[in-house]
């Protein structure tokens, strides 16, 4: 059951993160979000329960971007990493 939900939450980022090719002079930085509320984010875009936002994560940070293109960056914490897998039959994505 965790791979299942590993493979489709590494899945929505990858593609989370091919769609956001250009980034916006609009990017605001959250510096007072915790862990666990970061962990609670990620798992949030991960199922979609977020509505009119899409997010792309790196190995230093969370970028959510609104439906005006507004960014938002929360830096990830420097003892923890979050790790995104696209599996594949003949490509990684569509």
């Amino acid at each position: 059951m965790k791979l299942k939900y590993v493979v489709v939450a590494g899945v929505f980022l990858a593609g989370i993160l091919i769609s956001l090719s250009v980034l916006n002079d609009t990017n605001t930085t959250s510096e007072d979000v915790g862990t666990e509320d970061i962990k609670q984010l990620v798992d949030d875009y991960t199922e979609g329960n977020i509505p009119d936002e899409v997010a792309s994560i790196t190995s230093h940070e969370l970028i959510a971007t609104d439906s005006d293109d507004n960014e938002t960056i929360y830096e990830l914490p420097e003892d923890e990493f979050f790790v995104s897998i696209a599996p594949y039959v003949d490509q990684t994505h569509p």
